[in-house]
């Protein structure tokens, strides 16, 4: 039997990618937010900016509270829209102000989030609109950095 020196140079390289890309993950899985009692505060000013952008007249349409559960994850724990659990309490706290009585119902809203993101325009333009007016209110109020 021939020994392969090359395999543990590629392990040694593989190891060295696999801690690399962690790094990164945990750095792009971060959230913005951690305190959840701002919820509330965050969907008040989703509203007001819902009914300023000319967006359905009705806040609380499916396509405006997947808006909505798209940015809070987005903030409160962005890894849950690549795939991972949510952050602990944010379903309850999305179902309260979203007055949502079956949880699973923000589980099921969650289930097409990055899909809509990806492939429609409108969808994608509102959300990037709205979270951006949102990140800028909590600049503005001293919220986040």
């Amino acid at each position: 039997m021939e020994l392969d020196f090359d395999k543990i140079i590629r392990i040694r390289k593989i190891r060295s990618v696999k801690s690399d890309l962690s790094k990164e993950e945990n750095t792009l899985s971060r959230p913005v937010l951690s305190d959840k009692k701002l919820i509330p505060e965050i969907h008040k000013v989703f509203t007001i900016l819902i009914v300023e952008r000319g967006c359905k007249p009705a806040t609380n349409t499916v396509i405006q509270r997947k808006k909505f559960i798209f940015i809070v994850l987005y903030l409160y724990s962005p890894s849950s829209l690549a795939g991972d659990k949510m952050a602990p309490g944010l379903r309850d706290e999305l179902s309260n102000v979203l007055g949502v009585q079956a949880k699973s119902t923000i589980s099921n809203n969650c289930a097409n989030l990055v899909f809509l993101y990806q492939n429609y325009t409108s969808f994608r333009k509102d959300v990037e609109y709205l979270c951006n007016k949102i990140i800028s209110w909590l600049k503005s109020h001293e919220l986040v950095e």
